[in-house]
């Protein structure tokens, strides 16, 4: 289980060979960046609607400033899975801007990383060893079967729909004895010394985010060890979870902690419209003003020296058996 976080005395308020998919894969063409725009917003226009949050800049800046926060949260690893020795093959699941992708393939540059996503948003420019793809993980996979050493992914409980298929389609192509890994974080504001208000808005939208996404088969509260049962359950053996907490603002007295936090701070006051507009108002009913108004107390209750929050997140990692684990 993860420690308790200290906070500052201070709490005054201010197949074998490369795979060449050329011709299996979505091109990025016009169809697909033939953008959606919704209350001043940019959404993807490939399946358009399968994923309900932005893909402009601004959520774009975001996604950065909480891969930082989760990096740092998570002792700078870019994984856990003890798969260093023999990585020939990646595969990053909804990588956003690329920004692990980047990571890997910098710190490893003889291994092919793969990254795929709903939106082309990633860098024009990369290193050798990358490439990106636009494609629907919930549809067939491309890829070879038995063919990947590491399936990774960050932050999917509001995208992927069906968990166990996923799980399924991972353990077809992971190479025997490669991993998937997954690294999520709980939207359930916590505190360990109920510094959360009795009304608190913070709280009040992480119900209101379950909410919307739970009328479209999905759910934002989660536990590790709900994930490590949906991969055992796919067949993943050797399942291990991490349990680490992600600080909401500078609170934490151990600096770590506290630059961990200002990161994660600074990702939801920047990022907080992109992540509660369309499901407010698609799924609850509310009105883009009153979605406004709330936002505003919530930020304001982030930004309390006072609240010392803080997100659950977790690191879920199973390996694909190999032939000797069953004789």
């Amino acid at each position: 289980m993860a420690n308790l976080i200290a906070a500052q005395s201070d709490t005054n308020n201010t197949d074998e060979d490369s795979f060449d998919d050329g011709s299996y894969t979505t091109s990025i063409a016009s169809s697909i960046t033939d953008y959606k725009y919704e209350h001043g917003r940019r959404y993807h226009a490939y399946q358009e609607g399968r994923y309900l949050l932005p893909n402009d800049e601004e959520e774009q800046n975001r996604m950065d400033l909480q891969y930082h926060a989760m990096r740092l949260a998570y002792g700078d690893k870019l994984f856990f899975a003890t798969v260093e020795k023999d990585l020939k093959r990646v595969l990053d699941v909804g990588t956003g801007t690329g920004i692990w992708v980047e990571d890997v393939a910098d710190a490893y540059p003889d291994t092919e990383v793969y990254g795929i996503d709903l939106s082309p948003i990633q860098p024009r420019w990369s290193a050798p060893n990358v490439k990106y793809q636009v494609d629907d993980v919930e549809q067939p996979w491309t890829f070879p079967t038995n063919h990947f050493d590491l399936i990774h992914t960050r932050i999917m409980l509001g995208s992927l729909r069906d968990w166990p298929l996923f799980f399924t389609q991972c353990l077809k192509h992971l190479r025997p004895g490669g991993y998937v890994e997954c690294h999520e974080l709980s939207v359930e504001a916590r505190t360990d010394d109920n510094s959360l208000p009795e009304n608190s808005a913070l709280t009040a939208w992480c119900d209101n985010q379950e909410e919307a996404m739970r009328q479209i088969g999905m759910e934002l509260k989660v536990t590790g060890d709900m994930i490590k049962k949906q991969m055992q359950d796919a067949g993943l053996v050797d399942v291990e979870v991490k349990e680490f907490k992600i600080p909401i603002g500078q609170w934490p007295k151990d600096p770590k902690m506290s630059e961990t936090g200002a990161f994660q701070l600074v990702a939801m006051l920047e990022g907080i419209g992109g992540l509660t507009m369309a499901l407010w108002t698609r799924f609850l009913g509310w009105k883009k003003e009153d979605v406004e108004d709330e936002l505003l107390k919530v930020k304001n209750e982030m930004k309390s020296k006072s609240v010392h929050s803080y997100w659950p997140t977790f690191a879920v990692y199973g390996r694909k058996p190999v032939q000797q684990d069953s004789g």
